[in-house]
Parts: structure tokens; sequence; C-alpha cells
């Protein structure tokens, strides 16, 4: 009887295997054609700042970043978006009511002074208490929105959307180092687009360990402890794989809260941001979708494959733990709210099939991770295992993820996607983050999504935790 129990228990689990693995190498073939295709029609930076920098028709972005008790880094992070080079923008800092000295070390350091502002409520957001500006020139690209605690960044963000003034705008997370070339990648796809381009997504990874010089990423390097090491192997394989392959169907699942490219009118018309969401990000585009195919218009979704901004990620288990809980919720939650779109073609790719596969490769993977886990140490109990089958699956596994690393480190060497300081030692950083990620990493975060699962299911109360900022290391220091 155990036998046969495990004999389906083991095909079971072997053809989900097979069918992630397929669809991690389709992803790859897919991110592969975009990152050749890319080559062809994107220019070096250099050319594509020369032709947006000329033209009178560049489009204006705003660069919204909410901050809540960021004192520790708030002047360099707000310098750092000063250094953006692109010739029309504005930054829009939204104050979400800070109990540290976040507000005032801003006034002071920027010289700001409270003005008139006429507000227009376009998406629902806690009540703006002042909008303040610089008396200096160099700031005057500086907006500083102080409103009311919203608890999330969500609402801070719909507050910033009340105030920018461009036809495009950048979410990003105030605590993010933005590539002074960022903007320009970014516009060069808008404007470049036959058809409306209603978001881009760009490469995002860790800032940890990174060296920073006059608010810019002087010497980048793959982070040395353990939990961002592990999430900058993720990032990239996210980005530069997952996003970048779906990016090629117009599929793209989520363009990142922490910096992302949005059509400010149909955001508007979409609702802005949900401030009860713990998915904000994946939560908008998806209403965004709904409503382009819902009105009949055509759009595009793309990502951009080279580095833009470096956000610092948990340093600490607490803080990975309080990560991945609120992921895990936010995941249930779209899963739970957007139903309807799942295997829908009305909302094309995205719907028929994106969707579909984060249902099934994403949602339920902890689940079954962690339910089989459990069958194999009740089959170790009762003598059921078929050790040389479990080693096989196992053995290929854990053979693909290494695989999947090396053509990560491929991708980064021919395209350059990041000009690291040292290229050896970030690869063989990045090669034994994936040799060990199996059995260090990737137990603790099937169960804390297991957590957050558990946690929405009963409808615990959910609490935004920040994460606690140690900010950079200067070059100077």
């Amino acid at each position: 009887m155990w036998l046969k129990i495990y004999y389906v228990f083991s095909y079971l689990v072997f053809g989900y295997t097979l069918l992630i693995l397929m669809s991690y190498l389709y992803l790859v073939i897919q991110s592969y054609r975009a990152q050749a295709k890319l080559k062809v029609d994107m220019p070096d930076d250099e050319t594509i700042k020369f032709l947006l920098k000329g033209s009178p028709l560049t489009p204006g972005v705003s660069i919204i970043a909410p901050a809540y008790n960021e004192e520790v880094t708030i002047i360099d992070n707000v310098n750092s978006l000063m250094h953006i080079d692109y010739p029309n923008f504005e930054i829009v800092v939204v104050n979400d009511a800070s109990t540290d000295r976040t507000m005032e070390l801003l006034i002071n350091e920027f010289k700001l002074v409270e003005v008139p502002y006429d507000v227009a409520m376009k998406v629902p957001s806690k009540p703006i208490k002042r909008v303040l500006k610089s008396t200096d020139r160099r700031y005057s690209k500086l907006v500083v929105v102080d409103k009311e605690h919203g608890g999330r960044k969500s609402d801070g963000s719909n507050a910033g959307i009340n105030v920018c003034s461009n036809k495009y705008f950048v979410c990003t997370d105030v605590d993010c180092i933005i590539e002074p070339m960022a903007l320009y990648r970014m516009m060069w796809l808008v404007v470049n687009s036959h058809v409306p381009m209603i978001g881009v997504s760009a490469t995002m990874l860790m800032s940890n360990n990174c060296t920073v010089d006059n608010g810019r990423i002087s010497e980048a390097r793959v982070p040395t402890r353990l939990i961002p090491m592990f999430q900058q192997l993720e990032y990239m394989r996210s980005f530069l794989i997952g996003k970048l392959g779906w990016s090629t169907m117009n599929a793209l699942p989520n363009i990142s809260g922490g910096f992302g490219l949005f059509d400010t009118d149909v955001v508007v018309k979409s609702g802005g941001y949900d401030p009860t969401s713990m998915a904000e990000d994946v939560d908008m585009l998806l209403r965004m979708v709904t409503y382009m195919k819902n009105s009949g218009h055509d759009f595009r979704l793309a990502q951009v494959p080279k580095v833009c901004c470096w956000t610092e990620g948990p340093n600490t288990f607490k803080q990975l733990y309080r990560q991945r809980i609120r992921w895990a919720r936010g995941l249930f939650e779209i899963v739970s709210h957007h139903r309807k779109l799942f295997g829908n073609p009305h909302y094309g790719i995205i719907g028929a099939v994106t969707l579909p596969y984060i249902f099934l490769f994403e949602f339920i993977a902890p689940v079954l991770e962690i339910s089989g886990f459990l069958f194999m140490i009740w089959l170790i109990v009762v003598g059921g295992v078929n050790w040389d089958s479990a080693i096989i699956i196992f053995s290929m596994i854990y053979m693909f993820s290494i695989l999947m690393a090396f053509i990560l480190i491929l991708f980064d060497y021919v395209t350059e996607v990041v000009d690291w300081e040292s290229k050896t030692k970030a690869y063989l950083t990045l090669l034994f983050a994936a040799m060990i990620e199996p059995f260090v990493y990737h137990p603790f975060i099937t169960y804390f999504s297991n957590v957050g699962y558990w946690q929405f299911i009963r409808k615990t109360t959910a609490i935004w935790t920040p994460i606690q900022r140690k900010g950079v290391k200067k070059k100077n220091s």
C-alpha cells in the first residue's frame, strides 16, 4: 500500500516539477529573444540621452517617493533623486506623517516653505495638510507633500499622484538609489512604442554592500550578508528572466512598487493605488489592464533589461519574515480579488496565461512544498521511501537551480546589466548563493509564505511594517 502511495506521490511531484522547469526554460528563451531584440532596437545610453535631451517632445516625468520615518537616509536619498539626469522631471516626496525627524530634516536641508497649492483629488488619499517647495533654485524640482498618516505606502503614492503634474510618473521607495540614466532608458521604450505604453518595469538590485558617492552607486557589489545575497539572486531571476520573458508577450505580471513608470491618466482612470491592498503594485496593474481591455484600447507593457534602481533589502531574519508574510498575503489577495481575470482570454495573455501560471507555480507551490515535505517525513517513518527516485528528483531540481544561476551570469556578462566593481567576485558570490539557497534560504521562504496564507485565511489584521534602513556605505567613510 505504501509503495502505491509513494509512486502516486512521486509521479505528481515529478510532473509538477517538470512543468515548472519547462515554463522556466520557455521564459529563458523569451528573455534571450528580448535581450537580442533590445540590443538591435535600443541604442547605447549616450545616444538615447542625446536624442531625448535634445527633443522638445520628450515627455515629463514625476518621481513620487512616499516617506515614513526615514530620518536615517532621507537626505541622502533625496539628494540621490536630485542627481537624476533627465531634461523634464519633478520630485514629489510625500511625508506620511512621520513621527521622527524626517520632515524637520527635509525642511532644514532643502530650505522648504509652505506654498499655496490647489490639490485636485484625482485618486483617494488621506488629506494633504500642506505642500512645500524650496527657496533655493538648486532644488526647484523638489515638491514635498505633508499629509495625514495613511498607514501604507499606497496612500502616500496616491497623494503624490494628486500633486504630480506630468503625463508619466515613477513610483519609487524613498530609500532607492536611482541610476542617472534610468528615466532615459524607460522613456526610450515609451516614445518608440507604436501603441500606448502604459507601464514600464525597471530592473532593480540590492544596494546592500554597495558604495555611494554623491547620490550615485560608485562601486557595485553583491551583498556579503546571506539574506540580501539571496535576494540579489531572486531579483536577478525575477527581472532578467521572469519579467523580461513575460514582456515579450505583453504579459508582465506586475511592475514593482520599488521603481516603475506609469501613464498618469490611465492610473487615475483605473482608480489609483488601493490603500487597503497588501499587493498594491500588482493590484493596480491588473486594474489598469482591466480598464484598457474593457475600454477597447490597445496598450503595451515593457521591461528595461539594465539596472535602473538600487534598493536596500532586509538585513535580518525578522525583517525577511515580515517582508515575506506581506508578499504572501498580497498574493493571496490578488488571487481572491482578481479571480475573474484568471484564465479569461478577454484580458489578453495576462488573463489567459500569466495569471494561471502565477496561480499554479507561485501561489500553489508553497502549499505543495510544505505538504510534500510533511508527507515525505511520514513515508520515512513508515518505511515507504524509494530513495533512488527521491535523490533523482532532488538532483534534477538542484542542478536546474545551478543552471539558472549560470544563465543569469551569462546574461549579465553579455549585456552588461551591472558594472560590477569585480565581475569575478560578483559571479562567484552569486554561484555560491545558488548552491546553498535550496538548503539555507528556500525552506524559510516556503514556511513564511504558508504563514502569510494562513493569516489571510484567518483574516488576521495586516500590519505594514517598513524595513528599518541602515543606509549605504559612503565613498569617503
